[in-house]
This record gives C-alpha cells, structure tokens and sequence, in this order.
C-alpha cells in the first residue's frame, strides 16, 4: 500500500462518490483524489463518464462498490430538491425527493457497509445533508424532512455499525453556491415574483454571519477531512458547513 502523508494522507484508499457529476459530488471526487484515494464517482446523468447508476437502485449500487474495490469510503452526496409550499404538495412528488435524498442514503450505505464489513479493515460512510433538515425554511417542506432523515439515519448507524469499525458522519451544508441552490432560487424568486439575485442577498443578510454562500470545495474538504485517519474517534457527528446560517 502506497505510504500516505500530510499531503496525501488518503493514499492507497478507495471510495465511492454518488451524485458525482457536478456541483458538491464533483468537488469531493477531486478533492479525494488529491488525497491519495482511488475514487470511483458515480451518478445517474446518462452523460456521466463515470459509473451511470441509481442510487434508489440496490443492484447498481452493488454493483458500483463491487467496481470500487475493496472500498474505504462512501460519501452519499446524490440529491434533488423540490420548492413548492405544502398546500401545493403533490405525494408523488415527495415520494421522488424522500426515494433519492434518503432512501438513497441507505442502499449507497447498506451496500458499501456490506462491503467494509466483509474486508474487515472498517471504513467510513459519510452522508451530505443539510442545514434544511436542522432549521425551517419555507416551500422546504419535502427537501428538509428527507435531509432531517439523513441526520436520523446517520446517528443509528455509527451505533450499529461499530462493532465492524465503520464510522458514519454527515456534513450538512448551507448556501453553497450550485446549480441545484440557483435553481432553486429561481424557482422561488418566480412563484413569489421577486428575482432570485434578490432573495439570494436578503437571505444572506438576515440569516448568514459570513455574509456569502460557500464553495463546493469548502464542503469537499471537511468530507476529505472526515475520511481520514485524523478523524478517526469522529462517529455519528452532523457537522455545519454553512457560514453560521444554522447557530442563530
């Protein structure tokens, strides 16, 4: 195995990243891979050059950790979001934002722990969430009860995975400056009719300390982080990557 260091301290690990293709998913792939990992991005986009898969999917996803290798880290980044208010709220629509953003945790999960847990070296799993499951915001409802979700399911399993030396965290982001985040804020800025650029600077004075959105790379380094050694003694931890936006 390749000696890793301060500069690649991932060195001669191997993970696997969903929703890979861009915004936060493709941060943490080169950031990981700067580390040292082997990485194996895989996302649901027919375009993607990497692993095409689903994460709802329990044999694709079987299927990409077994083309992973012998896999170290997971990092359940895939997600959808959905603005509308409740009283607009179509069940389907919710099923489809609950399906990806959680249930997609847990098969990306459950086949990579099977995983680590036949190598028998442990491993981590780490989940991106979002300060939408810890705090309330408006036409949210369906995103932040899937996001709120991750949170649960990470906090049982670092208890229940242990005993096979896997550590499970999540990092939960704020306003990260993304594709999905300006879609968003269009979609919003036109149901309310107000211009997304507007709502955008509001937002950031009233309820963000730091005064401006974060960077996918910003969100990519804490994942690295969690994924090392140096975090080992880490378990069952939401960590806020949000500029304050959820302290107040």
């Amino acid at each position: 195995m390749e000696a890793r260091s301060r500069t690649r301290p991932l060195a001669g690990r191997r993970a696997l990243v969903t929703g890979a293709a861009g915004g936060i998913g493709a941060a943490v792939v080169r950031d990981l891979e700067l580390a040292g990992a082997a990485v194996l991005g895989v996302d649901a986009a027919r375009s993607y050059r990497g692993f095409v898969g689903d994460v709802t999917d329990p044999a694709d996803m079987a299927r990409a950790v077994a083309a992973a290798g012998e896999l170290d880290i997971c990092v359940a980044n895939a997600g959808i979001s959905l603005m509308e208010p409740l009283l607009d709220g179509e069940p389907d629509r919710w099923r489809d934002v609950i399906d990806v953003n959680l249930m997609g945790v847990m098969v990306t999960f459950q086949a990579a722990a099977r995983a680590m847990a036949e190598h028998g070296r442990g491993g981590r799993l780490l989940a991106v969430s979002s300060i939408a499951g810890i705090r309330g915001e408006t036409h949210t409802a369906a995103y932040a009860a899937s996001k709120a979700g991750v949170i649960g399911l990470v906090r049982s399993l670092a208890v229940e995975l242990a005993d096979h030396r896997i550590t499970v965290n999540a990092v939960a982001p704020g306003q990260i400056d993304t594709r999905m985040h300006r879609r968003d804020l269009d979609a919003l800025g036109r149901r309310i009719g107000r211009p997304a650029a507007e709502l955008l600077r509001e937002h950031l004075e009233r309820h963000v300390p730091a005064r401006r959105t974060g960077l996918p790379e910003e969100v990519a380094a804490l994942l690295t982080f969690l994924a090392s050694d140096a975090a080992g003694f880490i378990n069952g931890e939401i960590v806020r990557v949000d500029g304050g936006e959820a302290a107040g």
